[in-house]
């Protein structure tokens, strides 16, 4: 007997494929909305899956009302992740005008539950290395990262919707490393770390997390979050030099990289401005991410693990897994 229909929004990137194979392995009739410009293979992959495709777009509300009209539940992880300037204009209208359609979408539909794929972003950071919380107040504007502040535009959105009697929840997911059916920014970066790119490591931290615990979060939360609550989902607290070793370790060529002062990270953002229209995408190094250098965005992920009963998986084995695959796919060379 098929569950409850579940909606996934952004069905064809790395965590939507992920999510989508889970809800039809657990026995959901599975919706993905996706995109015209979406690729042809993770489209007929989905399909093999045995999602349903809907054809539209969060950031026109294209296909949102026929797709709500289906299901009971909806996940909402269509979003553009970026750092670049010239992506400003398409997360202002994915991330922020997207999740405004989707909540108006899901009230009109009177869907049961919606859960929004945030990020710790959202959230905020420090400039220790403390453990911070879903109740610390939101201070990454001072950033002027484009990424920070409209997912935390998002919620705002997600929280209007609640308080007109949405059942809405929040998971605010770390730095998400794995394999996955759909490339990422992640996967880039283990690419640049295994190739040995990356021999300078800046001050500062983040909280990396397996992409299985965030849909073990997930799912979780479409079950029994908390309606207008937020939930971190996080593995590890790891400064950015730890997290080049770790990778570096799991791929068998351990390295240590060479600190790179803080007091660096105007020089080299100003710098990075300049060049920045000039530089490939492949390039992880850009004026935002030089705003971040020095800063910590380490979190606590107690309420998750204690209200939803997500238990984080393995890093190490996440990194092990994600370079295999890579090594699979032809993007590393074999061991």
């Amino acid at each position: 007997m098929l569950k409850q229909p579940v909606l996934i929004t952004g069905a064809s990137g790395f965590l939507g494929t992920a999510l989508a194979r889970r809800l039809v392995r657990d026995g959901h009739r599975v919706l993905g909305l996706v995109r015209s410009t979406s690729s042809p293979r993770t489209r007929a992959w989905l399909q093999e899956l045995g999602v349903q495709l809907v054809e539209g777009d969060v950031a026109t509300g294209a296909g949102l009302a026929e797709a709500c009209s289906r299901v009971e539940l909806v996940v909402h992880s269509a979003a553009v992740i970026g750092y670049r300037r010239r992506l400003v204009g398409a997360m202002q209208r994915t991330n922020v005008l997207g999740t405004r359609h989707v909540v108006r979408a899901c009230l009109a539909a009177g869907v049961q539950r919606l859960v929004h794929v945030s990020s710790i972003a959202a959230i905020g950071l420090s400039d220790t290395p403390r453990l911070l919380d879903e109740d610390a107040p939101y201070n990454a504007g001072v950033l002027d990262a484009a990424y920070f502040d409209t997912k935390h535009a998002a919620e705002l959105e997600v929280q209007a919707g609640v308080s007109r009697g949405l059942q809405a929840t929040i998971v605010n997911p770390g730095a998400i490393y794995g394999p996955s059916a759909t490339p990422s920014n992640s996967s880039r970066i283990i690419e640049q770390i295994v190739r040995g790119q990356v021999p300078f490591a800046p001050t500062g931290g983040i909280n990396v997390v397996a992409l299985d615990t965030v849909v073990d979060g997930v799912v979780a939360a479409l079950a029994h979050g908390r309606p207008g609550r937020r939930y971190v989902l996080g593995g590890e607290n790891l400064s950015l030099a730890q997290l080049i070793e770790r990778v570096s370790v799991a791929a068998g060529t351990p390295h240590s990289p060479r600190a790179l002062p803080t007091w660096w990270r105007g020089p080299l953002r100003a710098a990075m401005t300049l060049v920045e229209p000039f530089v490939p995408d492949r390039v992880w190094i850009t004026p935002d991410m030089c705003g971040c250098f020095g800063r910590w965005l380490w979190f606590d992920t107690a309420r998750a693990e204690r209200e939803l009963g997500v238990v984080p998986h393995d890093l190490d084995r996440c990194f092990r897994d994600t370079i295999a695959q890579l090594r699979r796919d032809g993007r590393l060379p074999a061991a």
